[in-house]
């Protein structure tokens, strides 16, 4: 794959996972996750990690330590993102805001961020 088309789908898959974090802080509003907890917590399921798991069988991309970073920041998401949706489901919408708005989840967001980042600068 050449390196303009990795950075279009990069950045396609980055606003597919941006839409689900917006539906993730719905959910935290409204008590209806749009998935279960579960199927959140794991970080194949949504169009971002489906991506990922594509691009892993590439080994030029899979064996990256760009590549690397930004699964291993994707998973950690997930998890975090799981735990929120678990408080939801369980009907605890306020620790589930409060995990929502927490400066550990924000971090782990950004550390997602900042390695999609860094990837694409390793393109250029």
């Amino acid at each position: 794959m050449d390196k303009v088309d990795l950075d279009r789908q990069i950045k396609d898959a980055v606003g597919a996972h941006g839409c689900w974090k917006l539906q993730l802080k719905e959910a935290v509003a409204t008590g209806k996750l749009p998935w279960s907890a579960e199927q959140i917590s794991q970080d194949d399921q949504c169009t971002f990690g489906k991506w990922l798991v594509k691009l892993r069988q590439d080994p030029e991309i899979g064996d990256s330590p760009y590549f690397r970073a930004v699964a291993q920041a994707h998973s950690r998401f997930h998890q975090a993102a799981g735990h929120i949706a678990t408080c939801v489901e369980k009907n605890r919408r306020d620790a589930a805001a409060e995990l929502l708005s927490s400066g550990d989840f924000q971090k782990i967001a950004d550390r997602l961020g900042k390695a999609i980042i860094e990837w694409r600068k390793g393109l250029q």
